[in-house]
């Protein structure tokens, strides 16, 4: 099974410096700190880095890491795309934070990763019972577009042989 790190950021919006980030990776492993050597020693031994809103967020700011980790940025997986895809009637545009007693508190990226994870795992279940027709159907669709592509190479899936039309 690939190892996945979910990670999440704290970011000043006035200077852009990293104030907080956090992960949690499938094997277990957590990390708490706004280090980009912490970052990327964590998602050093990850296959897939994963993330709610990683795409056009954290990934501008943990780039160094991933530079130092030596991980590209194709192999990432933002879960605020997905959740629309599957949970149309309910989705997950922000994490629920129920951690928080103060909307003025900052978020805690820890957490937020474990919500991101949790997120995730209902997204794979979630399309591995949808009908094989509409699997299908979102893969043509949305295949090569960077916010699906990873998402669809971690769940092994591949045009089938036959056509739907």
């Amino acid at each position: 099974m690939p190892v996945i790190a979910f990670i999440d950021t704290e970011v000043d919006p006035r200077t852009k410096k990293v104030l907080d980030a956090g992960g949690i990776r499938t094997d277990g492993a957590e990390f708490h700190s706004c280090s980009n050597t912490d970052i990327a020693r964590f998602i050093e031994g990850a296959d897939y880095i994963c993330g709610h809103n990683i795409i056009r967020h954290d990934l501008k700011y943990i780039a160094p890491a991933l530079s130092g980790a030596g991980k590209s940025s194709k192999k990432v997986i933002d879960t605020l795309f997905v959740s629309p895809l599957l949970f149309p009637k309910k989705p997950y545009h922000k994490l629920l934070k129920d951690d928080k007693l103060q909307s003025e508190e900052l978020n805690n990226p820890l957490n937020d990763s474990k919500k991101a994870m949790a997120l995730f795992h209902d997204e794979v279940a979630a399309f591995e019972k949808l009908d094989d027709r509409l699997k299908e159907i979102y893969f043509e669709l949305l295949k090569d577009y960077r916010e699906f592509t990873d998402f669809f190479s971690f769940m092994n899936y591949r045009k089938p042989d036959r056509s739907i039309f």
